[in-house]
């Protein structure tokens, strides 16, 4: 018994130094014998081609559930419900920063996404009411004065009565920015919206420069 273990140690022994001689060569076209290739290059599958591997034999696969493009908004954290909209109210507030530059953007896109429904003034008299297209929205500065802005980022996000869903539209901080916009609006109370014009415009004007040492310098030439 104990030779035939002998034997099979040796023959083992023996066949391993046979395999590492001949898989080993110094010509680098030649690399010998590679033992189960697939360890190291895993067979690949044409992007459309049949996929044996898969139940539905497709190749192409969906991303993971919950997955995030990159360069895209997170997915929105409330569902899409009334009780969501109230919450969104309470708790979600704006993360970019009140500026010119933001307040500014955000009149921009206003008028381009908002306009034609809310009208200039935010009053519900856009060209599309005024045609008949639509009935009018509640004024910003009047039955929407005091609406949260959570409320708004919500709405702009999943649509709200007559209005559709923005959110492939517009990214996240660009209904950041148009909100900081319609801010100003709601501050009108029935005002003109040349307010709310002023007020972007004035605060992107500098400062004056300070020119008296300029000319104290051309005074002593």
């Amino acid at each position: 018994m104990k030779s035939l273990q002998s034997k099979i140690v040796l023959l083992m022994i023996g066949a391993g130094i046979i395999l590492s001689v001949i898989s080993c060569t110094q010509d680098p076209k030649k690399p010998g014998y590679e033992y189960m290739p697939d360890m190291y290059r895993s067979p690949s599958y044409e992007t459309n081609s049949p996929n044996p591997l898969f139940a539905d034999s497709m190749t192409s696969r969906k991303p993971v559930a919950g997955t995030v493009s990159r360069g895209h908004d997170f997915p929105f954290a409330y569902q899409n419900t009334i009780d969501a909209y109230e919450v969104a109210g309470k708790e979600l507030h704006s993360p970019i920063e009140k500026s010119a530059a933001n307040l500014g953007e955000g009149k921009r896109l206003f008028e381009i996404y908002c306009i034609h429904c809310h009208g200039s003034e935010g009053k519900g008299d856009g060209t599309m009411v005024q045609n008949g297209k639509f009935p009018p929205p509640p004024s910003y500065s009047n039955q929407l004065k005091d609406l949260p802005e959570g409320k708004m980022f919500f709405s702009i996000t999943y649509g709200k009565n007559l209005m559709g869903s923005h959110a492939s539209q517009l990214s996240a901080t660009e209904r950041w920015d148009i909100i900081q916009y319609v801010q100003t609006l709601q501050k009108l109370g029935g005002g003109s919206s040349d307010k709310a014009t002023a007020s972007v415009d004035s605060s992107k004007k500098a400062a004056p420069a300070d020119t008296t040492k300029a000319n104290k310098n051309s005074d002593k030439k």
